[in-house]
């Protein structure tokens, strides 16, 4: 089989997301060669230790059928000046890639806000958007009339496009002008069993950052509840930063920080409620929180605040809080009553049909379908968009 190129929008060592969930995932069942978002060689050893290797095109093996392909960029890759030099730079990396693979790419899947597909290859290229790069342009660490070009390029570029949300995807047909696919996030196979003994306690994993409605979480503080909080702090902005310290430092507060995926799966086995309390803004609108299905897949009831991707999954375990208020009183509930084996085996449906592998599936499907004569001589869709500060992680969980 012909490998596929997933250009990640992040890297490989990582917090895991979206890009490495699904990249593991089409790896099982071919070979997958990932391409890391451009790093500075001054920044990263790893990076710097690789680079000769990487202009070559040649990958670091991973696996069995997945390989790693690091981008070196220059000091202040991100800066107008450095910008020409590291899509350069990235051009040629994975331009030999293509060349060293020995064969055809099958498929070129773009997960990056800004880095352009490949000149080699005549395989499919689908366009990924994991989020709404252009609502969050500060967090990404690009100017945004760059994040513009770029997401203009690559759309150009594109056989075909997808979204991780309807809504993500209605609005970016909107503005190109093309059909744009909904390929949501997934989540890992449902896990073996149950634990019939669990602890009265609120789960909450992933990023903690001013994507995250504080106002709920305060509010879950302020109840008596027992929470455990599971995830890295990448907060920026100094109000969101005290309030983080403050909520952390409660008694009834559990933080544990990063921690491995086998960790993950552990502590969820052994808590009651899971929640996804994020921010009604544009940039949560337009994504697809990873935790509500992994939530669901460890046998966790969830309590979410109301997006339209948390409206988009049917299943009676998952309940939408319209308030704050409303948020805390289905968490209390949630905790009294314990989900009873009919409940249990629909969150295990769930669960499978939203496997990361059934994603992959839906990936592979698009990427066999015919390639379309392409121009070489195009004019680039005008995006037309309004950009919002967001902090925190793209595709996070």
């Amino acid at each position: 089989m012909d490998p596929i190129m997933y250009i990640s929008g992040g890297q490989w060592d990582g917090l895991p997301g979206t890009d490495r969930l699904l990249a593991e995932s089409l790896a099982v069942t071919g070979p997958v060669l990932w391409v890391d978002q451009p790093a500075s060689v001054f920044r990263f050893a790893d990076v710097r230790n690789h680079a000769v290797g990487s202009l070559r095109g040649i990958p670091e093996v991973m696996t069995p059928h997945l390989s790693r392909l690091r981008l070196p960029a220059p000091p202040l890759f991100s800066s107008r000046l450095g910008l020409p030099v590291t899509e350069a730079i990235a051009r040629r990396c994975m331009d030999n890639a293509v060349k060293t693979a020995g064969g055809p790419v099958a498929a070129v899947v773009n997960a990056s806000p800004v880095v352009a597909f490949p000149g080699r290859g005549n395989g499919v290229r689908l366009l990924h958007l994991t989020d709404d790069w252009l609502a969050a342009a500060d967090l990404i660490g690009f100017p945004s009339d760059y994040l513009k070009r770029c997401l203009e390029r690559n759309i150009q570029a594109a056989d075909v496009i997808t979204a991780v949300s309807a809504g993500l995807a209605a609005k970016m047909s909107d503005v190109s002008g093309r059909p744009v696919g909904v390929l949501p996030n997934g989540c890992r196979p449902p896990a073996p069993g149950t634990n019939e003994h669990r602890r009265p306690v609120t789960v909450l994993v992933g990023q903690l950052n001013e994507r995250l409605d504080l106002e709920v979480l305060e509010s879950l503080a302020d109840a008596g509840l027992s929470l455990l909080i599971i995830g890295p702090r990448t907060d920026s902005n100094p109000t969101t930063r005290q309030r983080l310290d403050d909520f952390l430092g409660r008694d009834n507060v559990d933080w544990r920080g990063p921690l491995p995926p086998t960790d993950v799966q552990r502590l969820l086995q052994s808590a009651s409620v899971g929640i996804t309390p994020y921010a009604d803004t544009e940039f949560n609108r337009s994504s697809f929180p990873l935790k509500t299905l992994e939530y669901l897949s460890s046998g966790l009831p969830v309590v979410a605040t109301d997006l339209p991707s948390v409206r988009s999954l049917q299943c009676s375990a998952l309940a939408v809080a319209s308030s704050r208020e409303a948020f805390v009183d289905l968490v209390r509930a949630a905790l009294q009553r314990r989900p009873d084996l009919g409940q249990r085996e629909e969150m295990r449906r769930v669960a499978a049909a939203n496997s990361w592998d059934v994603r992959a599936a839906g990936i592979r499907e698009l990427c066999t379908q015919p390639v379309p004569e392409r121009n070489t001589k195009v004019r680039y869709t005008k995006v037309r968009t309004t950009v919002q500060s967001v902090r925190g992680a793209s595709h996070e969980r």
